[in-house]
């Protein structure tokens, strides 16, 4: 008999044992103990987060005959659920099953009375593959649901479901699982399978896991059979072709001293043991986001891959702004991994390239030294103008040489009647729209969309309209990074062409939020608030002609120019 996957052998038969998610658990816990089960459910979140388990895990329990302490586990629905013969547990994949006939089957059985237990459940996995006839006949049914009959929608993309379904379903957003719950769990199961487990190679498969249970127990397996039980860092890194954290700290360091002789060899020496360079690359800026972190807050508990020691001696080499600029580059590289037939060309090109950069790109982010002249366009009564950057050349020595450096001005915070007057044209019903979209960020993390989905990944929705979304995060830097006019414009299209939100995004510290929300109140019991304000969405740039007459128009007004 064929051996059981881990991930099958320890699937969650109680709530209890469920690992993340706990407020979802606790929702669900709560409405089968009261009796406030609803009709129909949607789970949406990434792969092996736990989707397909709570919903057996509902159906189970809605069907229990001790609903005090539901799922019990020994009553006979529990039984039968537990060995998939339940007749009134029917779960379906719409990935296989897409047609409008396979719908309608469903909902003619639906209409029949539950044979074994107080509830009929459907589980429809992957619900967003069903063809847009199925769906529009799945919805008649959400709607005006047949009596004692629950249905529970899962799904990795609810982008692609129609609104109507969505709005009839109770929606739960599943997290990725953190990575000390997922390496606690491996853990665990490796003392029960008497499987000898180092703690950082637990670590190493929940990082290389992305949140995923499943993922991860699936890696432990496959370690657990090369290793005939014995599972150690240096194992998991020769099967997956990965590097040890002081080996990705030596390549930083000899990047940071331009020994190019020695970034050759080891770049050369990776290629040789089949080193995947995508996750060389992810571990790098996880490396340089641990040492910009803690070069500026001095907090262990903040490290996620490197440990104090290791924080300590390469913030002290290399500064965090400097961390990040690498970050950056190294972000870009990933974009280029597909486009090209050698990653190691690719990896190595950028690690040199680093390591030759002059000394005045390293002081200003690499921004060319010709100033042009900007004349700041003339602010409007309620509107948010941004501010350009205003750029002043100065002298500079470097090594007995002058080097003309751009000493750059920080993009302006908004200010308080600016937030105020975003506040005015904001509500309820766009906010939980937009925190739902942002909610599945995570889902866009790519190689194109990563230098985004960091970012907003930082942000929580203040408050939201029709035409833009005002977020608020704990870092100034992080505020103004989004608010910055080149970023901004970038967020502004991802979230249009990808997450299909077409709004223009600004953001605040959560400190000026909490001041705003106050002086928001105060101001409208005096009745002095300001004028709502009138949002600016980015034009399409169809060439660069039309971008220099939109600047011109701009600044000198339509009436008063005559095209030629």
């Amino acid at each position: 008999m064929a051996k059981i996957a881990l991930y099958q052998k320890y699937r969650s038969s109680t709530f209890e044992e469920v690992v993340g998610q706990e407020y979802i658990v606790k929702s669900i816990k709560n409405a089968v103990k009261e009796n406030k089960v609803g009709h129909a459910y949607l789970f949406c979140g990434p792969r092996g987060t736990g989707k397909t388990t709570m919903a057996r895990l509902l159906a189970k329990a809605v069907n229990c005959e001790n609903p005090e302490n539901a799922p019990c586990e020994k009553c006979e629905n529990c039984v039968a659920a537990n060995s998939g013969t339940h007749p009134d547990i029917i779960e379906i994949n719409a990935a296989n099953e897409t047609h409008v006939e396979d719908i309608r089957d469903l909902i003619e059985r639906s209409r029949l009375a539950p044979m074994q237990g107080k509830h009929k459940v459907y589980i429809i996995d992957e619900v967003h593959q069903l063809s847009s006839a199925a769906s529009s006949a799945l919805l008649k049914t959400l709607e005006e649901p047949p009596e004692n009959v629950i249905f529970i929608l899962a799904t990795t993309d609810p982008q692609k479901l129609l609104p109507t379904i969505i709005s009839r379903c109770q929606r739960y957003d599943f997290t990725k699982v953190r990575t000390d719950q997922i390496r606690d769990h491996l853990l665990n199961i490796a003392k029960k399978e008497n499987i000898i487990m180092e703690e950082n190679a637990a670590m190493m498969i929940a990082v290389l896991s992305d949140g995923g249970m499943r993922d991860a127990l699936s890696i432990m397996d496959q370690c657990a059979s090369y290793t005939r039980d014995e599972i150690t860092v240096d194992a998991i890194d020769r099967i997956y072709g990965l590097a040890t954290t002081s080996e990705k700290i030596g390549l930083i360091e000899d990047i940071q001293n331009k020994d190019l002789a020695s970034i050759l060899t080891r770049i050369q020496n990776y290629e040789e043991k089949g080193i995947d360079f995508v996750r060389y690359t992810d571990g790098m800026i996880d490396i340089l986001k641990d040492s910009a972190v803690y070069s500026v807050c001095k907090k262990e508990e903040l490290l996620k891959v490197l440990n104090q020691e290791e924080a300590n001696a390469l913030s002290s080499k290399i500064s965090s702004s400097m961390c990040m600029q690498i970050c950056e580059k190294l972000l870009d590289t990933k974009s280029r991994y597909k486009q090209s037939t050698s990653a190691a060309r690719v990896f190595e090109v950028m690690c040199l390239s680093l390591a030759t950069e002059e000394v005045t790109n390293t002081i200003v982010n690499a921004i060319p030294t010709e100033v042009h002249n900007i004349s700041a366009p003339v602010n409007t009564e309620n509107r948010i103008v941004r501010t350009p950057v205003i750029s002043e050349p100065v002298k500079q020595t470097v090594e007995e040489k002058t080097v003309e450096v751009v000493k750059v001005k920080p993009v302006d915070v908004i200010p308080l009647d600016k937030v105020l007057s975003i506040l005015l044209v904001c509500n309820k019903q766009n906010k939980v729209s937009d925190e739902n979209t942002l909610s599945m960020i995570g889902s866009y993390a790519d190689l194109n969309h990563r230098k985004y989905t960091t970012v907003l990944s930082e942000c929580k929705v203040a408050a939201s309209g029709n035409d833009c979304i005002l977020l608020y995060t704990k870092m100034q830097s992080i505020a103004n990074r989004i608010n910055e006019e080149k970023m901004n414009r970038e967020i502004y299209e991802f979230m249009r062409d990808v997450l299909h939100t077409d709004k223009v995004v600004f953001a605040i510290t959560e400190d000026d939020f909490t001041k705003a929300k106050v002086e928001f109140v105060n101001h409208k019991k005096e009745g002095t608030l300001p004028e709502p304000i009138q949002i600016e969405k980015y034009k399409e740039e169809s060439s660069e002609e039309s971008s220099t007459l939109e600047k011109v128009k701009e600044l000198f007004g339509e009436d008063n120019i005559e095209i030629v």
